[in-house]
């Protein structure tokens, strides 16, 4: 039954690739991208699927935080508790959101106490692009990497003088967000600070938000080939978490606290060499406060440090060399799971091999060593075959895992619930291809199919004695087609379809996986003229999602519309207003978790 299903799917991708698609939104071939490989390259010269979006982009589109911007792409699905704040996690081909991973700068930022990033707790004001790679990673970056890779690359200091941005806007639920960054460059030493504060009353009963953050960018050049930099900030908030509808919580609260740093040296010894080092350190405190019964205040600590030792040299013209060493050390404290620490150390290489100026092949793996499991063989080999110009395929054959968290590892025994120490990694392989199509100036177009085979999954199931434990009992089965074009319609009027197919099932009982969309549509009409205004018209759909592992409950498909309009004057002063849910949609994508209604959002931007 399984290869008669992955044998129908060819034709139906076959016939899917006449139309055409695209790559990415506003794919520039002179794109540098790093998350593929570790290291700079053109956007043109990377086997893999990867979708690149800009700060500018973000703005234009009005979006108000991480999962706005990314939300459109092929094959995310983004897991939101509703109104600003909330807790918001990224999925990607039919994975959880522990099983993707998300970085700041090539920093893993993962949490190891339940291996999620909430996507609400990154704002916007220093992000200059990010690189979203799809499907396996753990070749080069270890655990989590198995739906796909998120890299967030933050914004660097100016390159010459300085520059100041302010940035205010206003919306409904008097939410308020506040921006300031100001950067300058003085000879061979730059520096760049970014601030952001937002407030918001929420559109639940007790969803308030107070957030704020703050970083500082420091580097200076040697010379133009050897560089040092220094990254550090902070974000704190405090929210209202009401919970279900059918549970509400009238007055528990949840404070967050984040910090980190990382350490940066860059050298090229010449023109084929590439020498780089990373020292972080990420720390993150969670409380919870329940106020309705008694007092009483959950908090979980974790302390990430890393580093990570790379080279990479062009030895022929037909061979590149990657390889680094990685180790890590996480730390957890929590009132609930107790102390308790591990290691991982881990060593990775990439060969990179070019053929007939049309041909590259990468072949590559990582091996990590725990020090609570043991350790881990992932390998890779990717390949993209230019035929012209105008058509390219790209494919891939990738193992990747996932480790255990503290959770559930070390849960604590509360009379009907308890970690498991024995627990063994996730276990992922994914085959992909895929085509990328040019037929002239106006339409560029992709197309993507993949496969992947989760093992050992870890679920949380009533042991022979009653109690419920997380165990490796889980496997599952998932096909896709990943579908994007982009058509210039004039030379102010742009296109972007772009429509996902998921087919995620539990492999013995086959049954759907929880909260994965079967379809999902996504169209973006954008406007713009040489006197810089702007306007974008974005629809989105999504199919029924099964809320269990019995399919007998479920949330409902959903269509959503928003509208952005900004003005950029001659003076560095951009205006700009953003609706979102423009029909006033009542919707959930998790279960008794309502989404905003209609909102409006409107501000100033001024540079100078």
């Amino acid at each position: 039954m399984k290869n008669s299903y992955r044998k129908s799917l060819i034709p139906a991708l076959l016939v899917i690739i006449l139309p055409g698609i695209i790559h990415a939104e506003d794919i520039d071939l002179d794109k540098i991208v790093v998350t593929p490989s570790r290291i700079e390259e053109s956007y043109e010269d990377i086997g893999r699927t990867v979708d690149v979006v800009t700060a500018k982009e973000m703005e234009r589109g009005g979006a108000q935080n991480l999962a706005d911007a990314l939300t459109d792409l092929t094959s995310v699905e983004m897991s939101s508790y509703g109104g600003p704040g909330a807790n918001t996690n990224i999925r990607m081909r039919g994975s959880t959101a522990a099983q993707v991973l998300v970085m700041l700068d090539g920093r893993p930022i993962n949490n190891p106490r339940d291996g999620e990033v909430n996507l609400s707790d990154i704002p916007l004001d220093n992000i200059s692009k990010v690189e979203v790679m799809h499907g396996p990673g753990s070749s080069l970056y270890g655990s989590s990497a198995m739906g796909g890779v998120v890299n967030i690359i933050t914004r660097q200091p100016p390159k010459e003088g300085q520059k100041t941005e302010l940035y205010s806007s206003f919306g409904t639920a008097r939410t308020y967000i506040e921006r300031l960054s100001h950067g300058a460059r003085i000879a061979n030493f730059g520096y760049l600070i970014s601030g952001e504060y937002q407030s918001s009353a929420g559109f639940r009963p007790n969803s308030t938000l107070n957030a704020s953050d703050c970083n500082l960018k420091l580097d200076y050049d040697f010379n133009s080939q050897n560089n040092v930099k220094l990254n550090s900030g902070f974000y704190k908030s405090k929210l209202g978490t009401p919970g279900p509808t059918n549970l509400f919580d009238p007055d528990d609260k949840q404070d967050t606290l984040k910090r980190f740093f990382d350490f940066n040296w860059s050298f090229k010894p010449d023109e084929k060499t590439g020498i780089s080092a990373k020292a972080y350190q990420n720390y993150d405190r969670l409380e919870f406060i329940e106020n309705s019964t008694a007092y009483t205040k959950d908090t979980h600590t974790t302390t990430v440090r890393g580093l990570n030792l790379q080279l990479d040299k062009q030895l022929f013209d037909l061979y590149r060399l990657i390889a680094g060493f990685e180790y890590v050390k996480n730390m957890n404290d929590s009132t609930a799971t107790a102390k308790h620490e591990y290691s991982v150390t881990a060593g990775y290489i990439q060969n990179q091999f070019y053929f007939f100026d049309r041909l590259k092949i990468n072949l590559g793996a990582r091996v990590d060593d725990y020090s609570n499991f043991g350790a881990q063989f992932n390998p890779n080999l990717d390949f993209l075959y230019t035929f012209n110009e105008s058509i390219k395929i790209h494919g891939l054959i990738s193992r990747s895992f996932r480790a255990p968290t503290f959770n559930d590892l070390y849960w604590p025994f509360d009379g009907w619930s308890e970690g498991n120490p024995n627990l063994k990694p996730e276990k992922g392989l994914t085959e992909e291809i895929g085509i990328d199509l040019k037929p002239n100036e106006y339409i560029t177009s992709g197309l993507t199919y993949y496969h992947s085979n989760y093992s050992q999954l870890i679920q949380w199931s009533a042991n022979d004695s009653g109690l419920y434990q997380p165990q490796n009992i889980s496997s599952a089965v998932i096909d896709g087609i990943e579908c994007e074009n982009k058509l210039f319609i004039s030379d102010n009027l742009d296109l972007n379809l772009n429509y996902t197919y998921l087919m995620a099932r539990d492999e013995d009982t086959h049954k759907y996986l929880v909260y994965q969309p079967k379809n999902k549509v996504d169209a973006l009409l954008k406007y713009h003229d040489h006197n810089g205004l702007t306007v974008e018209l974005k629809a989105q759909f999504v199919g029924a999602r099964f809320t269990n592992a019995s399919n007998n409950s479920k949330v409902k498909s959903f269509f959503t519309l928003g509208v952005s309009v900004a003005k950029k004057m001659k003076n560095g002063i951009t205006c700009f207003a953003y609706i979102d849910n423009l029909l006033n949609r009542q919707y959930q994508v998790i279960q008794n978790f309502p989404m905003p209604g209609f909102s409006f959002t409107g501000g100033l931007k001024a540079e100078f």
